[in-house]
């Protein structure tokens, strides 16, 4: 048994969750059973969905240190074969404590080297052995080759059409600056774009919702989707991909999908510069930093690309060469081997 420690809320969006149920399909693909602990509630309706075995530890997401004397009850019961963490509030001593129970991995978006896991899973585009030094001590698992995707993004037949038509709007889980309905606003009201059809996706915490299939009512052009099943069937639907930074850029790269991304928090800097300056997609910004005008440049990149069929044809092949969509099984084959 494999434990996999992570979250899902209105906060923190939905991220780490589906990339951690992208290892726990290729580690039952591999025979081994899985079970999710999650903080509270939030996260279920995702891992129900999907058939997951899971346990409510009921504590506090942003203070995993306190949940300690109910974890470490189960641990001692049950002592599963390893317990994979994916979560920006665990810390070295609550690992440490793990550690003497079973193996422990973690997956790393920060580059935090001196952590006391058995093996550290980084599969970003910025992912460099030299971020971390001499300081980690176990395996390190690093660059795109290991991005977690589902089985269904593996292999994704992909046509890069002359004439640019569709477009995916895809701006995470919870999109708490309803950036998708600002971004449309601009889109639609601009000559060179107002004429694409849009298809956004609302990730499963949006609490702009309503606004969003308000505007699909008003334009003809707009088609919302929540709780998308098929997501490489969309994607592979649509000629362009606006997206802010994380899982989903690499799930576009392994279909193929040419792309302006961008970020609106922290922690998708890296991944966004990481993809722009390897020329795999077009730069839409930043807007903790640019505010509105991102969203500005974001029409523009989208009018530019759109009306460039080679420089498509070219991000598409680059995107597939970047990432294979085979990472879950290399994360799963080196968790087995723990």
């Amino acid at each position: 048994m494999i434990w996999i420690r992570t979250d899902a809320n209105r906060e923190i969006g939905s991220g780490h969750v589906m990339r951690c149920l992208a290892i726990a399909s290729a580690l039952k693909r591999a025979g081994e059973q899985v079970c999710f602990l999650v903080s509270d509630e939030e996260a279920l309706p995702l891992l129900q969905v999907r058939g997951q075995n899971f346990r409510v530890l009921h504590s506090e997401y942003t203070r995993l240190e306190e949940e300690w004397p109910v974890l470490e009850s189960l641990l001692k019961e049950e002592c599963p074969r390893v317990f994979l963490a994916d979560s920006y509030f665990v810390t070295p001593d609550y690992l440490r404590r793990v550690g003497k129970w079973t193996a422990v991995g973690y997956l790393d978006d920060n580059c935090i080297s001196d952590l006391p896991v058995d093996i550290l899973i980084n599969y970003n585009i910025f992912a460099k052995s030299a971020l971390y030094g001499n300081l980690h001590k176990g395996r390190l698992l690093l660059g795109t080759a290991y991005a977690p995707l589902r089985e269904e993004f593996t292999g994704v037949e992909y046509r890069v059409r002359e004439k640019a038509t569709q477009v995916l709007v895809t701006t995470g889980g919870s999109d708490k600056y309803d950036l998708a309905g600002k971004f449309l606003e601009k889109a639609l009201a601009e000559p060179g774009t107002a004429g694409l059809r849009y298809n956004v996706v609302s990730g499963a915490f949006n609490v702009h919702l309503e606004r969003l299939r308000t505007l699909e009512k008003k334009h003809e052009n707009v088609k919302i989707y929540s709780n998308v099943s098929n997501m490489w069937e969309l994607m592979q639907e649509n000629d362009i991909a606006i997206s802010a930074g994380g899982s989903t850029l690499y799930e576009l790269s392994a279909v193929g999908v040419p792309m302006i991304c961008f970020s609106f928090v922290d922690n998708q800097e890296r991944i966004v510069e990481g993809f722009f300056k390897n020329g795999l997609t077009c730069f839409g910004g930043n807007y903790l930093t640019q505010g509105e005008k991102m969203l500005d440049e974001a029409v523009n990149q989208l009018d530019r690309l759109g009306r460039d069929a080679a420089l498509r044809r070219e991000y598409s092949k680059r995107q597939r060469q970047t990432v294979d969509g085979l990472g879950a099984a290399r994360i799963a084959e080196a968790l087995l081997e723990l």
